[in-house]
């Protein structure tokens, strides 16, 4: 199996420079078909075929499949709002600094210099199917770079100084703008065996970031591609993976993560991580195979702990991942917490942070997971993991409070962040029954605590953060949702919810919110 996952990842390479041609030939064509008709008749209805879109309880579900640029115009076509909002919030909140300026044409650059040569045709050719169906639907300000960067956005700082290096050899070093000044957080746990109460795999995740700059990642994909399996994964419009790192695919597996911080150690020749974990939960139908792809010339960007689960053996592991150092642990039985918080002694050699300093978010919360793990040994199931991702004790002060060092993340409630709008936003439970049974999870939009966030309450407040509007918005307080493969079903039944008023293969693509 490994040398017919390289042998593959090769042959990709190898292809590179006949598909630049492919690729300038198919923009070229795509773009004139657009230009001469800008509604769903003949070529858009023929690669909308099979899509579809559904808006539950604050998420966005949508099915795509076909092939690779069959697949990209389908999310283009119908995540255009999306996308659209997501990409602009992003822009304005984590590319563009008072004291720095626009930074996001070195964004485009570092894509297209750096990042383009190394992804495989399969994913340019769904990236390009993005850009062509975002400008179909209406919106012409996105292009392919666009597109390529917002994918690579967590693989830029990998190419940062080389870039500055090659471009103003003069000018010394310059600093990251403010998208790699707060480091991105999540908290997660996976447990098996004697820790579940039925032996089964429970798998939890929560993901954390700036409310205004990551409020729009509420989309749950699922891709049935020509080739490899069924990925069903939780991101935005535009990106061919999650980012918030929520995977399940129709083999079984069962994927999350949380960065590890302090992380700076990065090869410029190796591959970008938003390629690495798109190849590995689409082709990988185990756990040896998933690390071996991973692992596989890194470039070292986005450094996470990947809690991973195989849904037909019941075992799970925790791949700690840098650069050039990794460290691994596997079991059929027990509890893994996950919060930034370095464990191995392989990655701590790569990183900057202070793993002793038990004040820090991640200390605190490595702390909490071992006792929420002692608390709920042998007892925890679906209903107990969505109690235990919205845990809100904070073992620094021994209280039940909200903040930036609790399980379910508030950092608008935590001095020691500056009450900065950010924290978990979400939350995600599955286990390898549901995950076997149709590729099933329970997702909450908004803190998984159920607490709401309203943006105007909170800029009274702190009139200081006024500079995020207009995409600092309130996140609600939604139920838990259950989604599979079809999409989001009732919370009383198991049966899909058949009034969504679907409309994909029209002269108009629409929606009804339920």
């Amino acid at each position: 199996m490994k040398r017919r996952l390289i042998s593959l990842i090769v042959i990709s390479l190898m292809v590179f420079s006949v598909f630049a041609v492919v690729t300038s030939v198919s923009v070229a064509y795509s773009m004139k078909l657009e230009d001469k008709n800008h509604t769903c008749h003949g070529w858009h209805r023929w690669l909308l075929k099979g899509a579809y879109r559904v808006e539950k309880s604050g998420w966005i579900f949508v099915h795509l499949e076909g092939s690779p640029f069959q697949i990209g115009f389908q999310h283009g076509y119908l995540l255009a709002d999306n996308l659209n909002v997501s990409w602009s919030a992003a822009i304005h909140v984590y590319w563009s600094e008072k004291e720095f300026g626009d930074w996001w044409y070195v964004a485009r650059d570092i894509a297209r210099i750096y990042v383009w040569p190394k992804v495989p045709p399969e994913y340019k050719l769904e990236m390009l199917g993005i850009a062509v169906g975002v400008r179909a639907a209406g919106y012409k300000n996105w292009d392919l770079w666009d597109i390529v960067a917002f994918n690579a956005w967590a693989d830029i700082d990998a190419y940062w100084d080389a870039y500055f290096e090659h471009q103003y050899p003069k000018t010394g070093y310059i600093p990251l703008p403010q998208m790699f000044h707060r480091e991105k957080g999540c908290s997660a746990f996976i447990a098996t065996g004697s820790a579940t109460k039925n032996g089964e795999i429970v798998m939890a995740h929560n993901t954390w970031a700036g409310y205004a700059g990551d409020a729009y990642w509420n989309v749950i994909f699922h891709i049935k591609p020509k080739r490899g399996y069924e990925i069903l994964y939780q991101s935005t419009g535009g990106c061919i993976w999650s980012g918030q790192d929520w995977y399940i695919n129709s083999a079984g597996l069962m994927v999350c993560e949380t960065t590890l911080p302090g992380m700076h150690v990065y090869n410029i020749n190796g591959i970008p991580i938003f390629v690495r974990i798109r190849y590995a939960i689409q082709y990988t139908d185990n756990i040896d195979d998933f690390i071996k792809v991973m692992t596989y010339k890194g470039n070292g960007a986005y450094a996470n702990e990947w809690l991973i689960g195989d849904a037909k053996t019941g075992e799970i592991c925790s791949l700690q991942l840098g650069c050039y150092h990794w460290d691994i642990y596997r079991t059929f039985d027990g509890f893994i917490g996950s919060c930034n918080y370095p464990k191995g002694e392989g990655v701590r050699q790569e990183t900057d942070y202070d793993w002793t300093d038990p004040t820090t978010s991640g200390y605190c919360r490595y702390v909490r997971w071992q006792q929420l793990c002692e608390m709920y040994y042998g007892q925890i199931d679906v209903e107990l993991a969505k109690k235990m991702i919205a845990d809100h004790y904070d073992v620094l002060t021994g209280e039940e409070k909200p903040s930036s060092r609790t399980i379910c993340g508030h950092g608008e409630n935590s001095p020691e962040w500056d009450y900065y709008p950010a924290g978990a936003y979400d939350g995600k439970v599955t286990s390898s029954s549901l995950v076997l049974e149709n590729m099933g999870m329970w997702g909450r939009w908004g803190h998984p605590c159920g607490t709401p966030f309203y943006a105007d309450e909170f800029l009274e407040e702190h009139p200081e953060y006024s500079w995020q509007l207009p995409y600092l918005r309130d996140l609600l307080s939604y139920d838990w949702t259950f989604f599979n493969k079809e999409g989001p079903m009732d919370s009383t039944s198991p049966t899909v919810i058949i009034n969504a008023e679907i409309i994909a293969i029209d002269s108009t693509i629409g929606v009804k919110e339920q």
